[in-house]
């Protein structure tokens, strides 16, 4: 089986809104919705999972119904870190999954413009890795600032690359992955790639898109209408 995760219990604090900004409507589509139509439109996949807070469950519900999805939905709760979000809905795909060889896509739902081509190169790659990230070379000059008011040092931006998501798994990989950083205490992960490392996994990269961006800030929001027409 192939799951994919949409993380949707982001509160979007950094733009201050009276709503996450997941749930921003444009176009009478909200945010999140462009990349579960994504997904939902890949034969491949099986099953989506939806990582919601508790308070958000029944506005999601009310919103799904009336996208004619036609995947195995399951809603999980997300916890008070990304890493906890995640971690749930390993454990909901775990307790479906009956073949070592079934794999997770873990993708930020504020990143509405994932394309079925990355999608589906992630996919292809996780034949032969347990894991699989898009990433995309840095373009700007790069350097090192400690406290942000002076430069410390220019570095080599050959050497770095952004990482996006969906960042794809081996299922049962990623899972122990989340449970050994659970044993050993590590709380702190924001990306899944980190712990696949830690837990002896070599991260496949394969090119990201350019406008596969996060939205977090209001210049993201204005350039994403731009590219929608919203």
């Amino acid at each position: 089986m192939i799951f994919a995760s949409l993380m949707l219990a982001g509160t979007g604090s950094r733009m201050q809104l009276d709503i996450p900004k997941q749930f921003i409507e444009i176009n009478k589509l909200e945010i999140f919705e462009y990349s579960l139509k994504t997904f939902d439109a890949i034969k491949e996949i099986d099953c989506i999972i939806l990582v919601v807070n508790e308070k958000d469950k029944g506005h999601i519900i009310n919103r799904i119904a009336n996208l004619n999805i036609t995947h195995r939905i399951e809603i999980v709760t997300g916890g008070p870190t990304r890493q906890e979000s995640v971690f749930n809905a390993l454990q909901r795909a775990h307790s479906i999954s009956s073949n070592l060889n079934d794999k997770i896509l873990i993708h930020d739902a504020c990143r509405p413009l994932v394309t079925f081509k990355l999608i589906n190169n992630i996919i292809k790659e996780l034949n032969n890795e347990v894991a699989v990230v898009p990433a995309l070379t840095m373009i700007d000059s790069l350097c090192l600032s400690s406290k942000h008011d002076y430069i410390d040092n220019n570095e080599d931006r050959s050497k770095y690359l952004m990482l996006q998501t969906p960042q794809g798994f081996n299922l049962n990989f990623i899972f122990k992955a989340h449970q050994y950083a659970i044993n050993s205490n590590l709380n702190n992960f924001t990306d899944d790639t980190s712990l696949a490392i830690i837990n002896g996994g070599k991260v496949k990269i394969v090119e990201g898109e350019k406008f596969n961006f996060k939205i977090t800030t209001f210049d993201d929001l204005f350039l994403f209408k731009k590219l929608i027409g919203g």
